[in-house]
């Protein structure tokens, strides 16, 4: 509370400025309103008053001026002593709390920034070091694709090797042909006796022709026309056949699910023929013997499904490096153990369609014969009826067995050659690592440059937060200002106005900051 020189009576409390929000204190809705972004501690505190605020802080130390000097509170002596004037060290305070509180901020965004740097840092460095790891896997990849392109031309070398041995046969086997059936005619020529003709010595006799009236010489008959050699008697010049790989197709044959899909089919196929064949050994009409069947019927179609397949995966994989090379022995005894439990089971399936009906309306005799007199019919099979021989049925059975298998079988044997699958999986890893790869460098270039940036933003950091203090100093400076000119012009005593007046000239009216902060 201030006292005048007058010796007044104390008046009341005169009301305070609108207070800036202070750390671990809301905002009430007469303060004014702030702008800017939340701080880095989280606190949404912003420290630079908005426009509309600075012109409140502005009127509201304008209106202090006015008030006070309305009431005399002000003298010539009080503006003009040594003293300062007590509601400047009310803006004073107001002003150095919010500079420490800009200043916290700053340190607080400061170690935020430098937390974040580092980070940057270490995961430029971890990109770096995972760059290096993905070149050297890109190069061990590029070296298995050669590797595998070597072998794979070594294949189509074989098998142009084995069409040029193919042509060169067939070729000969066609001229013995030719010659056999249209024989050469005789390319014996009279000897050239016409003057000129150098290939006829010089004789008597020679001479006596050509003096004959009644010789006549005849050209010589051409030479036959060279037949040009086949492709495969060329030498190695690497003209004519292929002596390399022609290249990676865009898909495989035929894809996995596709493989699964047919297999899975089979087995609808071969089920009911294994159920029909199993019935008459565990019965008709009980649920266990239904069980029984089943599980038999389902392992057996499993069983002879499988196992031609597993023997065509085997002998395709056979060219594979660490293969064992003498696996066609298994395979093959296996698809002979197939090919013997098809015969078997189509026998079986075959002997039950073929089992006898009898003719329940005839009278049988006691020796299991029906009394033809009484109008019966003798005991028929199916076969008969449908007038098929038993051996026909027969193979039906078995010929359907061994076709769905064989289905297995060409199933196994048509998946992709082990070097051309080792191909496609390296071209296929080498375009992934690719893409690691970029995206590897763009992220180490991206933490790179926010390592590099990290002084230049401390800098502008540092410039920021003096800014802002500086706005804080010369928004409360203003404010200081704005008191005395309230008390200019509200003031009845002309004393007072030119001692506000001479005030105000002075910059700053308000005291400075013990100790500065920081940034």
């Amino acid at each position: 509370m201030s006292t005048t020189t007058t010796s007044e009576p104390p008046r009341p409390r005169r009301r305070r400025l609108p207070a800036l929000p202070s750390a671990g204190r809301r905002s009430r809705g007469s303060a004014p309103r702030f702008r800017g972004a939340p701080s880095p501690t989280g606190t949404g505190r912003p420290l630079v008053l908005d426009e509309r605020a600075e012109q409140k802080l502005l009127e509201a130390s304008r209106r202090r001026g006015r008030e006070a000097a309305g009431h005399g509170a002000l003298d010539p002596l009080v503006l003009q002593g040594d003293d300062r004037v007590p509601h400047f060290a009310e803006l004073a305070s107001v002003r150095d709390r919010v500079i420490r509180e800009i200043a916290e901020e700053a340190h607080h965004a400061e170690e935020q920034a430098r937390f974040d740097d580092a980070h940057a840092q270490a995961e430029a460095e971890r990109l770096r070091r995972e760059t290096e790891l993905i070149d050297r896997r890109l190069a061990e990849t590029q070296e298995q694709i050669a590797a595998t392109t070597r072998q794979l031309d070594l294949l189509a070398m074989r098998a142009s090797r084995w069409s040029r041995f193919r042509d060169s046969v067939r070729t000969r086997l066609e001229e013995r042909w030719i010659r056999a059936r249209f024989p050469a005619p005789s390319t014996q020529v009279p000897t050239p006796r016409g003057p000129g003709d150098g290939a006829a010595p010089d004789t008597g006799e020679a001479r006596q022709a050509n003096t004959d009236p009644d010789w006549v010489t005849l050209q010589g008959a051409p030479e036959p026309p060279r037949r040009s050699e086949p492709p495969g008697n060329t030498p190695d010049t690497g003209t004519g056949l292929a002596r390399a790989w022609e290249g990676l197709h865009k898909r495989p044959g035929i894809p996995g699910w596709m493989t699964w899909a047919l297999l899975g089919v089979i087995l609808a196929v071969e089920v009911p023929i294994y159920w029909v064949a199993y019935q008459p050994f565990h019965g008709i009409g009980s649920i266990s013997a239904d069980a029984q069947t089943g599980m038999l019927a389902v392992s057996s179609a499993i069983l002879m499904v499988l196992l031609p397949h597993l023997a065509g995966h085997v002998l395709r994989r056979r060219p594979e490096t660490g293969a064992v090379r003498q696996a066609w022995v298994p395979a093959f005894l296996l698809l002979a153990v197939w090919a013997a439990l098809a015969c078997l089971l189509g026998t079986v399936r075959a002997g039950y369609v073929m089992q006898t009906e009898e003719d329940t309306g005839a009278p049988r005799t006691p020796e299991g014969f029906t009394d033809p007199a009484a109008g019966g019919a003798a005991s028929t099979s199916l076969i008969d009826r449908l007038d098929l021989a038993p051996q026909t049925v027969t193979w039906l059975f078995v010929a359907l067995l061994l076709l769905s298998g064989g289905i297995g079988f060409l199933l196994g044997l048509c998946r992709e050659h082990p070097h051309l699958n080792a191909y496609r999986t390296a071209v296929e890893r080498r375009a992934e690592l690719l893409r690691e790869r970029e995206l590897s460098v763009v992220e180490a270039e991206l933490a790179q440059s926010t390592a590099d940036t990290a002084e230049a933003r401390r800098e502008e950091r540092r410039a920021a937060a003096e800014d802002r203090a500086r706005a804080a100093r010369d928004l409360y400076e203003a404010a200081a200002h704005a008191y005395l000119d309230g008390v200019s012009l509200e003031a009845a005593d002309p004393a007072v106005t030119e001692a506000a007046m001479r005030l105000s000239g002075k910059w700053p009216l308000l005291p400075a900051t013990r100790q500065g902060p920081a940034f």
